[in-house]
């Protein structure tokens, strides 16, 4: 017996990131609810209600972004979800499709604020 191979589709591709996306802020159990949830980022009603009005803002994202469909759904885990505003909501304006490591590097991380002896303000 041969295993077949399923081709991903684009459409079931924007699922699964649609999935982590509504996980991340409603699901209890998900992993990173503690980081979304917790902290109440929410997704936008048009979304929750429509997933096709997600499918459709994100085909156009990755035309806007000049990402190819084919290359979007070979390599989907390179292509991350990612608020503009760490701190704002899943929006269609606040939200573009990034690499792991600019989206790591966006961040609302709490910095440890230090005063020098001169008064200047440094985040570390």
């Amino acid at each position: 017996m041969t295993k077949r191979i399923r081709k991903k589709t684009l459409d079931s591709v924007l699922g699964k990131k649609y999935d982590a996306m509504m996980g991340r802020c409603y699901r209890k159990s998900d992993r990173s609810y503690e980081s979304y949830g917790v902290k109440n980022i929410k997704v936008c009603s048009s979304w929750i209600l429509d997933l096709n009005a997600f499918r459709s803002w994100a085909k156009a994202q990755l035309e806007t972004q000049k990402i190819s469909q084919e290359d979007f759904c070979n390599n989907a885990k390179n292509y991350i979800l990612d608020r503009v505003d760490s701190t704002g909501h899943y929006t269609p304006e606040n939200c573009r499709f990034t690499d792991p490591q600019t989206s790591s590097r966006n961040t609302s991380r709490k910095r440890l604020t230090i005063v020098s002896a001169e008064g200047h303000i440094l985040c570390v």
